[in-house]
């Protein structure tokens, strides 16, 4: 079944959605907050997929969402009464742009944090590319035109990935300007800019040697140009407002190469943006929340003080760090409570 809504009426309400955004200012609150349920679905397209086509039924698996033609969000808010800096997260899973597997329990730990996650389903292979790069931006977009509505902050949106998923996450936080994920809707007026990104076990690079051919494959065919796996390889499209990157990876992925991660990390470095690259011995591809591999099991905690620090969730007194956040460490010394030098000579005997 296709989502669709008369274009009109569409049109209308995205352009107004558009002109509120731009109009009100980041924390001003909200004429009304429409709560969002666990489990509750977004369609990305309700005026109708770009280049929609019938693949037959989608099917789901467990928690495997397969011959995906109708992408759209599934919210997941933080319980009542938790602590929030008003951030949302959309999550890419990942499946090798063959299918979307949703699974993992990332909700429930954001959540513990204030975050409201949008998981996303997106298109795979029976569409390739563009299809998940409109996609994911469409739901950017999405989330912060409706940011008011949902109780959040429009300024504190960020896209977290997964395997192939991260090169979806990526896509968004480096070709969020890209003429291909734009279908010339009134909400592409919005930036799709995710305000910091948080990628896991990355599929990245769509070339040779580290390309994950599975996924190169999936995405951009049998015999890709040159000039698409450039592209489409995110480490060559970083530029100095490519956002804040939190990076994880193991050297026991023996799935997904590493060196995704440190090619991204170099060009993230080489253009001044900020970024942790977290990368860890021991851990199988996807493994990161596996007690097993113990230290490697832990990227969340750390993950959760970069958030802290940077603003993306609140303070709180079970952090690991005496400084939280980057306003306190760039306070003068003495009103962090630490003890200053004496100044020479001082306290010395006449």
């Amino acid at each position: 079944m296709k989502y669709a809504l008369p274009a009109t009426l569409f049109s209308t309400a995205l352009l107004l959605a558009a002109d509120c955004l731009a109009d009100a200012p980041a924390a001003a609150g909200p004429a009304h907050v429409a709560p969002l349920t666990t489990g509750q679905v977004i369609p990305l397209w309700p005026e109708g997929v770009p280049g929609w086509k019938d693949i037959g039924p989608e099917t789901l698996t467990g928690t495997t969402y397969a011959n995906i033609s109708n992408p759209r969000l599934i919210a997941y808010p933080p319980q009542a009464g938790t602590p929030s800096a008003g951030t949302a997260i959309i999550f890419c899973p990942g499946g090798g742009y063959i299918h979307v597997n949703a699974g993992g329990g990332i909700q429930g730990i954001l959540n513990s944090l204030g975050v409201t996650v949008f998981t996303l389903i997106y298109r795979c292979r029976e569409f390739g590319e563009p299809a998940p790069l409109q996609d994911v931006l469409r739901a950017v977009r999405l989330v912060r035109a409706r940011a008011p509505e949902f109780g959040l902050n429009p300024a504190r949106i960020g896209v977290l990935g997964d395997s192939a998923g991260s090169h979806v996450a990526g896509s968004a936080g480096t070709l969020f300007d890209d003429p291909l994920g734009k279908t010339g809707a009134p909400l592409d007026s919005i930036s799709a800019r995710p305000d910091f990104m948080i990628l896991l076990f990355s599929v990245l690079s769509m070339e040779d040697p580290y390309a994950h051919a599975a996924s190169r494959r999936a995405l951009l065919g049998d015999h890709p140009t040159p000039e698409m796996m450039d592209h489409y390889s995110i480490e060559r499209q970083v530029k100095p407002n490519t956002p804040p990157a939190f990076l994880v990876h193991t050297q026991g992925d023996t799935t997904v190469k590493l060196e995704n991660e440190l090619l991204l990390y170099a060009a993230l470095r080489q253009n001044n943006v900020p970024a942790e690259l977290h990368l860890y011995p021991i851990g199988t591809h996807g493994s990161g929340l596996d007690p097993r591999f113990g230290p490697t099991a832990l990227w969340p905690k750390l993950c959760e003080e970069w958030m802290r620090f940077n603003g993306w969730v609140p303070t709180s007194p079970s952090s690991l760090m005496k400084v939280q956040t980057a306003a306190e460490a760039a306070a003068p010394a003495n009103r962090r409570g630490r003890v200053e030098k004496p100044a020479a000579g001082a306290g010395r005997g006449s």
